[in-house]
């Protein structure tokens, strides 16, 4: 049973330091962001146990502790003293914590779960790396662009509506008409287009964007995109725009730092090839690849662009292509939005990687995704 006396918390923007001392834990939310609160509890507060997870649907288990759908919280006599919401949907979560009766609850701050948002304990962590990154950068658009999606980054930010589902850029055709201005198209912006001849895509989903390219480049030859969908996603009139190029060859496989077989998680353009992520709903597995060997078993004389959209695991295959980068010296579009700290974390790993490299950014959406690291060739700069 749930003990009487319990201690009182705010229901909004809950800190981790408002968790009573030595409590017992429910985390009403198994996704990525109740695993982004359960690693920051156990990293923070120790004395704190959490008991299990709560879901809105079903039973199960994730990261080692079991998952309870709330219907059947009443007759599993579960110790605990406190509910913590780490999800997107805590509104109609907490309409129906009320509805059961519970009231002891509290939703965790945005910068605890949030895909995009930090505490400001977070940021000030993260300052010297964020610090580094914007160094990097070629130009002072490139920067300004930088600041701005950090700042919207931060918990209590103004430039962004925190509050929404999908964060959105606050007044989005202002900034896109001044901080945005210069960029054209998503994909394409500094990348040398005379240049370019063979491609590796990865992401390639619906098709639109094999399409892009093939009408982009003049001297394109060949488009190797990796999907681990294969052709599902791709229109019946895609792909045959696509077959009839004779150009593009679509890869049922994904992209990583090794030739493996992992769990691909979620559904259509959201589905997500993580060691780390949850494993419910556990779609399907796929094979995996790294650039550097899929380079080599086909024999590929030349990579001239590296495109990557892989919903989070673009580390994993920079670190799998760092043969093929350095000897190739490709240009490369870079997805920098899926975790976090990508937005800072992988333009130092490309720099760790690269030599003599300049450094530009892109964003393309009213929300906090769709932003893109591009790296060119200092003998290809314009």
């Amino acid at each position: 049973m749930k003990p009487k006396e319990i201690t009182k918390a705010p229901k909004t923007d809950f800190t981790l330091d408002k968790l009573p001392h030595n409590g017992r834990i429910l985390l009403y939310g198994s996704g990525d962001a109740g695993l982004s609160v359960l690693n920051k509890i156990r990293d923070r507060r120790p004395d704190i146990k959490v008991v299990c997870f709560l879901d809105s649907f079903d039973n199960g288990a994730v990261a080692g502790l079991r998952k309870v759908k709330l219907d059947d919280l009443p007759s599993l006599n579960i110790q605990y003293d406190f509910i913590l919401i780490t999800s997107a949907w805590w509104r109609d979560i907490v309409t129906k914590l009320e509805m059961a009766g519970i009231s002891d609850y509290g939703v965790a701050s945005l910068g605890l779960w949030h895909k995009y948002v930090y505490t400001h304990g977070d940021m000030i962590q993260a300052q010297d790396d964020i610090k580094a990154a914007k160094a990097l950068l070629n130009t002072d658009k490139d920067k300004t662009i930088f600041q701005f999606l950090v700042d919207g980054r931060c918990e209590g930010s103004s430039l962004v509506n925190l509050d929404a589902i999908n964060s959105q850029i606050v007044d989005y055709p202002r900034i896109r008409n001044t901080v945005f201005s210069h960029l054209t198209e998503q994909y394409l912006d500094f990348i040398q287009r005379d240049t370019i001849k063979t491609i590796l895509h990865a992401g390639v989903f619906d098709g639109m964007d094999c399409l892009k390219f093939l009408g982009f480049f003049p001297g394109i030859e060949a488009i190797h995109g990796f999907e681990p969908w294969g052709n599902s996603n791709i229109s019946r009139e895609t792909l045959k725009l696509i077959e009839q190029s004779g150009k593009v060859h679509i890869h049922p496989m994904g992209l990583w730092h090794s030739r493996d077989i992992l769990p691909m998680t979620g559904h259509g353009a959201c589905a997500t090839l993580r060691s780390d992520a949850p494993l419910n709903p556990k779609t399907k597995t796929i094979h995996t690849i790294s650039i550097d060997e899929f380079v080599m078993m086909h024999r590929i004389k030349r990579v001239d662009y590296i495109c990557l959209d892989i919903e989070g695991a673009e580390a994993q295959a920079l670190v799998g292509a760092k043969k093929t980068i350095t000897e190739h010296r490709p240009n490369l579009a870079v997805s920098i939005y899926h975790k976090k700290e990508d937005i800072f974390r992988l333009p130092l790993l490309l720099n760790n990687m690269l030599k003599d490299y300049i450094f530009h950014i892109g964003h393309y959406c009213h929300f906090l995704n769709e932003t893109i690291l591009y790296a060119i060739p200092v003998e290809q700069r314009e």
